[in-house]
């Protein structure tokens, strides 16, 4: 039987969200293999821990590509988009706030990823197309607490992806833009 790299992340996240002192046994067992071929692969918990953390920026620094670089588009179909791609992460992401002791390394891969979004909101910014009075930094993190905030609501079953998706792009817009510009994000 091959094992795939996924199967483990996929079952290292899902434990992981739920208990986040779990130790690769337990990591193993939800992923239906030995401990040994866990061991195989990630000798500590922190080479488990790391590999996931880059598992799942890259996947948020796939998404994030598809941020326009050039002509800004509509922002509310822009974000709409990102949002939408983002979504599906969530599983593989929320271990990121819950496990102890992470960051350093991930903190820079974090910063490197969102840096396409914070580049469009700057310019975006600039063509006056959102709220000048608000950093682009801030938005940014807005903008992400929002998106965790939905991955916990789905995780809740609280919420469906697509309403947690047009809620997160919805509440953004309309504390991003001016308050004379209409919001109507598409579905």
């Amino acid at each position: 039987m091959v094992i795939k790299n996924d199967q483990i992340l996929d079952a290292a996240a899902a434990v992981l969200s739920q208990r986040p002192d779990a130790t690769l046994q337990t990591i193993a067992a939800a992923a239906s293999i030995s401990r040994t071929t866990i061991f195989n692969r990630y000798p500590t918990r922190d080479d488990l821990l790391e590999a996931l953390g880059r598992d799942a920026l890259e996947r948020i620094s796939a998404v994030m590509a598809r941020v326009p670089q050039d002509e800004p588009g509509d922002v509310a179909a822009v974000m709409s988009e990102v949002t939408s791609g983002l979504m599906p992460l969530g599983p593989r992401t929320t271990f990121l706030r819950v496990v102890p002791g992470l960051g350093n390394d991930l903190d820079t891969h974090w910063q490197s990823a969102v840096i396409p979004l914070a580049e469009y909101i700057h310019r975006v910014q600039a063509l006056g197309l959102l709220r000048g009075d608000q950093p682009a930094r801030w938005l940014v993190a807005s903008y992400i607490g929002l998106l965790f905030a939905a991955w916990d609501e789905i995780a809740e079953e609280e919420v469906g992806i697509n309403e947690a998706a047009r809620l997160i792009v919805q509440t953004w817009l309309a504390a991003a833009c001016y308050p004379s510009v209409a919001v109507t994000p598409r579905r």
